[in-house]
């Protein structure tokens, strides 16, 4: 019996699934038996029926200072965020789950819920029976339709008069024949344009028959022939078990400790981060996460011109929530942590999600610190151990890993890179083809398109109230008398108001984003601080672009808020089809104060990507990263103490 305890202790640490154990802190996520919890009080509220569908439920935070004045033993609000949808309109609830009790129930706008998979099969029957449309693919040579789907190509919205108050689609469709993995032939040049709300099809714009994608991106070994041999494999491994330690959903490693949880919307989301420091510990950030993923298309014809996708606020029930199971000693280290996450089906039914996310330590042969004294005979140098939260979201043709990497100098590193494959359309043959992307397989063109990713960061450096201070590198002219005729100093201003928390720093133009709080000093100069050190792509798309205005989070590199709890997603709490202005362009209007508060960064880091050949048929992984770093938060490199190895 002992043994059987003991390698059910060992499966749990391995696997690591939260939803097993009751919360004991109030940022946990939910359990399977609090969603049955909120599920049995909205059904005794009365207002649900049986057209009710659900597509997301996540934990509703309790206010920030609720939870930094609570101490472990104590009891805490457990509370629910829903939105469902129920007779083609969407509604956000929030149900007190110890209370049994619904403490809100508010209508979504009209045409802005989240999609959902039984939506895509609705309108898939609608326009697969309209005559119309049958006879369209017919005149392609397709007569057998066992196989033939239509979905929404995208949820764009252009604020025209017929998609005011209606939830339009533009809708394309696919020949799965002949299809193992990848994609089924696009049936191009027809594009439905359905309106969900009234259930009709708005017009069916048909070009012509043109050539057919054939079926794309298959990666069996059928398609891509045999795999290469790979001798003396590489492996890391961790003998004597990891050194970090997870007690609920706390972790500590090293001088680090937070707490996480993962959520169907937001992905992993990092809360309370300390850093032990001189026998006490130092807050750093109160909480982390993704906040949106934006991805514009840019070819002006339909059903592309619409193709302008917000992943965590259209589809994280198409998705089944944005985490993706990952892989034991691939996508992680078979050594890793598994950790499972919640997600809801839309009957209302708790589901979990394997192996939602990993946590591992790392060393890959790196240093953290070295010197080579007399002549580089005599060398000083330690090796450099990481520790790693990792999470992949599958959005449709696009994977995205997301790493939390926690280094032993204080520094966290924030980790986006995409793989996956190219949305591509079939070649004509001419000139236009790479008018709007690129030819990057035969008969295949990959059209140009952009990532952007919002990342809400909630620092509290040695405390809640936190001001902005901008390091500008400023280029100096010296004094002819002088044999150097330049050099640059760093110039700093305090950032008083969300107008002047709206930052750029190029290459031209560089600057770096202080964190401090004026209430306690640096070590030597100045006040304690984190910095955020972030270098991105800005939108090229122009100020009076429709899609742009709804996506105007990718304006700025760095926006900084007061914190409000109920302002979470960049593009607004419902971006699908939604109008223009909202999220942080609405809330900043208000040009609040961002002086000695308590400040929200929201981190925008983008990449424009022309597809190229060695993209397909799956992309090679691209990685981008943004760094938090300690300035003036240490009196020396925390990493000093490093033992020899």
């Amino acid at each position: 019996m002992r043994q059987l305890r003991t390698s059910l202790a060992l499966l749990a640490l391995a696997f690591g699934s939260l939803e097993a154990q009751a919360p004991t802190h109030p940022l946990d996520g939910l359990s399977s038996t609090e969603h049955w919890a909120l599920y049995d009080a909205l059904i005794a509220s009365g207002r649900t029926d049986n057209t009710t569908q659900y597509l997301y439920v996540g934990l509703n935070e309790p206010p920030k200072a609720e939870v930094l004045a609570w101490h472990a033993g104590q009891a805490f609000r457990r509370e629910a965020v829903v939105h469902l949808t129920q007779n083609l309109r969407g509604y956000e609830a929030v149900v007190d789950i110890t209370g049994n009790k619904v403490l809100s129930w508010v209508e979504i706008p009209g045409r802005q819920y989240m999609a959902s998979r039984s939506e895509d099969a609705a309108i898939d029957k609608r326009v697969l029976s309209d005559p119309r449309v049958r006879e369209a693919i017919r005149k392609r040579g397709i007569t057998d339709f066992t196989h033939v789907s239509c979905s929404p190509a995208n949820h764009g919205y252009f604020d025209l008069p017929e998609e005011r108050g209606h939830r339009v689609i533009h809708v394309t469709c696919a020949n799965g024949h002949g299809r193992t993995n990848g994609y089924g032939a696009n049936i191009e040049g027809l594009v439905i344009v359905f309106d969900v709300t009234d259930s009709r099809i708005l017009r069916i714009t048909d070009s012509g028959v043109r050539r057919s994608t054939g079926a794309v991106g298959a990666y069996d070994v059928d398609a891509i022939g045999p795999t290469r041999e790979t001798r003396s494999p590489v492996t890391m491994v961790q003998p004597g078990g990891p050194s970090y330690t997870v007690t609920g959903h706390q972790v500590s490693w090293q001088n680090w400790k937070f707490q996480f949880r993962i959520d169907a919307r937001r992905g992993v989301v990092l809360s309370t981060v300390r850093y032990a420091d001189g026998g006490r510990d130092r807050s750093v950030m109160y909480q982390g996460s993704l906040s949106e993923l934006f991805v514009p298309y840019m070819d002006p014809s339909d059903p592309w011109s619409y193709q302008g996708y917000f992943d965590l606020g259209t589809y994280p029930s198409s998705f089944g929530g944005i985490a993706s199971s990952l892989e034991r000693g691939v996508e992680c280290p078979d050594y890793a942590t598994y950790f499972s996450g919640m997600v809801v089906t839309e009957t209302g039914r708790p589901r979990e999600r394997v192996r939602a996310a990993c946590l591992f330590e790392r060393s890959a042969g790196d240093v953290a610190w070295r010197h080579a004294r007399e002549s580089g005979n005599v060398v000083e140098a330690r090796v450099k151990r990481d520790l790693v939260l990792r999470m992949y979201m599958t959005a449709g043709n696009y994977d995205y890993l997301f790493d939390w990497v926690f280094q032993q100098d204080g520094t966290l590193t924030v980790d986006a890179a995409a793989t996956g494959m190219d949305q591509v359309k079939a070649a004509t043959g001419t000139a236009a083809d790479e008018q709007y992307g690129r030819l990057i397989a035969p008969g295949l063109v990959g059209v140009n398109h952009s990532h952007f990713f919002s990342f809400r960061i909630d620092l509290d450096v040695d405390g809640v109230d936190n001001s902005l201070l901008v390091d500008r590198l400023v280029p100096q002219q010296l004094p002819a008398a002088n044999p150097r005729r330049s050099i640059w100093v760093a110039e700093t201003s305090e950032s008083r108001t969300e107008r002047d928390g709206m930052r750029m720093s190029t290459m031209a133009q560089p600057e770096q984003w202080r964190f401090v709080n004026p209430s306690v000093k640096g070590p030597y100069s100045g006040f304690v601080g984190y910095q955020i050190d972030s270098h991105s792509a800005m939108s090229l798309l122009s100020a009076d672009d429709y899609m742009q205005r709804r996506a105007g989070f990718t304006e700025q590199m760095l926006w900084v808020t007061p914190y409000n709890r109920g302002e979470l997603y960049a593009a607004g709490d419902y971006p699908t089809l939604s109008t223009a202005g909202d999220g942080l362009p609405k809330w900043t209007a208000a040009n609040r104060s961002i002086t000695n508060t308590d400040l929200v960064a929201w981190v925008t880091m983008g990449f424009h990507h022309i597809p190229r050949p060695e993209d397909w048929p799956v992309m090679p992984v691209a990685r981008h990263s943004f760094e938090i770093r300690p300035v003036g938060f240490f009196s020396r490199n925390p990493s000093i103490d490093l033992p020899k190895p």
